[in-house]
């Protein structure tokens, strides 16, 4: 028992020690921020180039990037490519990288990344557009941009009503001229290259880009959009609902046509955007000062993965803390839950459902599970077909809910489908035997306490300073782990036991 005792505190000690030891190296010399930065909207990007290459041949990888001007402005641009040269030029109205290796063979990966932070100052003025020369239209196209103009000019009072006024026209469908002009498929795109058809034959200056939304994701698309100048500035618009967009929400990627990316030497190519903002961006920044300081830290720590698997990370890292809520409300509080990861892999599902929405969808699934559970008990089946067939009834049952909340407009009901499907048959499962164990009114009560656990959970993972914390000095965890090695030692009364118990105290 002493030797137990002993190993049990040494341990304790060593893991508070690594732990401190590694937060203030990183946060004295490297100099990394305690808290998430925020006076400053700064923005980290990533595009992962993805390709087989042909063996044997030379490769040649070409990728339009932002030339950016307006109120964001670029910190640091980077390329990470093993053994391949690297080259930047214009193209056209845009930038271009070049990537180009003499031999390659198997899958290849290539990044370029960028921060951005907003231009401090007055932003540079912007060069006034040339003269739009009309483009040359002939037959029912010409009629078709002639009469919309006609109409359009006689319901707009400026450049942003004239625009706006010709993207609605030509999201009606039953406008023959729009159509003409649209084409057979109303896409995004096809609206886009038409409004700008309509503008540049009004001799307004527009054209067609592609912007990147500079919102938090691991697989941001990029948009579509309709940009035109008003006399002072470009302005972006959505092609099909006409609404403006704000410069500084969005990346302006590339112009016009041109394909984003060629592979020559390779298949397969594919590009996905990473964008993180606020802490994140600010740990690229310490990347950059501890890349000064020759620190081999940086180069072995999280912050030299791909950005996307940064992210992934910056979950996984918040995932212990939810689960150190759970315990101490296990151990010291004598809430009841069904068991501990339950609860925390709940809490993880509720970041895309969000607290309510989660909490809602998660009782109407444990209703339904458990009507069904019932109807199943009566066919006396074994414990491993019964879970077996739980598992692929829940699967239908959050589809049917996803597609009765998509037909009423409920777009949170299609979050249903984020819930962990094994956990929830297994959740049922084990709130039925209680049922059946120790009657209706303590499942529910358990029940009650899990969803309490993963509210709290949910909370703590999501709060920006924890997950700052934890992302950002990894040497945390080893503290939480010291934590809860001195929690499983505790012996003494939970809260709830005091209360339950306070009765016989007071006879004693």
């Amino acid at each position: 028992m002493r030797s137990s005792r002993v190993a049990l505190t040494s341990l304790v000690v060593l893991l508070l020690l690594a732990g401190s030891g590694m937060t203030a190296y990183q946060a004295i010399y490297l100099g990394l921020p305690l808290s998430p930065s925020t006076d400053e909207d700064l923005w980290r990007v990533e595009a992962r180039i993805e390709f087989r290459a042909r063996s044997g041949r030379p490769i040649l990888a070409q990728l339009l990037v932002p030339d950016l001007r307006g109120d964001l402005v670029d910190l640091s641009e980077s390329f990470v490519s093993r053994n391949y040269g690297v080259n930047v030029e214009p193209a056209g109205p845009n930038r271009k990288v070049l990537w180009s290796i003499r031999r390659a063979s198997g899958e290849q990966a290539l990044y370029y990344r960028m921060v951005l932070g907003p231009r401090v100052g007055v932003a540079p003025a912007e060069s006034a557009p040339g003269a739009v020369t009309p483009p040359e239209l002939e037959g029912a196209e010409k009629v078709a941009v002639r009469t919309l103009l006609d109409a359009i000019r006689s319901q707009s009072a400026d450049i942003r009503t004239f625009t706006t006024e010709t993207i609605h026209r030509l999201n009606d469908r039953n406008d023959d001229n729009a159509r003409v002009l649209v084409g057979r498929e109303a896409t995004s795109v096809a609206i886009a290259r038409a409004a700008v058809v309509v503008l540049q034959s009004a001799r307004i200056p527009a054209h067609l880009i592609h912007a990147l939304p500079l919102r938090e994701g691991t697989r941001v698309e990029p948009e579509v959009l309709v940009a035109s100048h008003n006399g002072d500035a470009w302005a972006y618009y959505e092609p099909t609902t006409g609404g403006r967009r704000d410069p500084r929400n969005v990346l302006v990627w590339w112009q016009g046509d041109a394909p984003l990316l060629t592979v020559e030497g390779g298949s397969r190519a594919n590009v996905t955007f990473s964008v993180t903002s606020n802490s994140a961006a600010t740990l690229a920044l310490a990347d950059e000062i501890g890349h000064r300081r020759a620190s081999r830290w940086i180069q072995f720590s999280v912050l030299s993965l791909p950005l996307q698997t940064q992210q992934l990370y910056r979950v996984l890292f918040a995932f212990p803390v939810g689960v150190g809520i759970i315990v101490f409300l296990r151990i010291f509080i004598g809430i009841e839950t069904f068991g501990t990861f339950m609860p925390a892999l709940i809490a993880l599902a509720f970041r895309e459902t969000k607290l309510g929405w989660g909490i809602a969808l998660f009782a109407l699934l444990l209703l339904i599970g458990m009507t069904i559970r019932a109807a199943l008990d009566h066919l006396k089946l074994l414990l491993v077909s019964r879970l077996a067939v739980m598992l692929t009834l829940v699967v239908l049952t959050m589809a049917a809910i996803s597609v009765v909340s998509h037909r009423l407009g409920i777009e949170r009901g299609l979050s249903v489908a984020l819930f962990p499907m094994v956990i929830v048959a297994m959740t049922i499962e084990r709130m039925s035997i209680t049922w059946e164990e120790r009657g209706g009114l303590r499942a529910l009560v358990v029940a009650a306490g899990s969803l309490f656990a993963a509210a709290l959970a949910y909370l703590a993972m999501t709060d920006a300073r924890i997950t700052h914390l934890v992302a950002t000095f990894p040497g945390t965890l080893l503290i939480l782990a010291a934590l809860l090695l001195l929690a499983g030692s505790y012996r003494g009364y939970r809260l709830a036991e005091l209360a339950r118990f306070r009765a016989l105290a007071r006879r004693v």
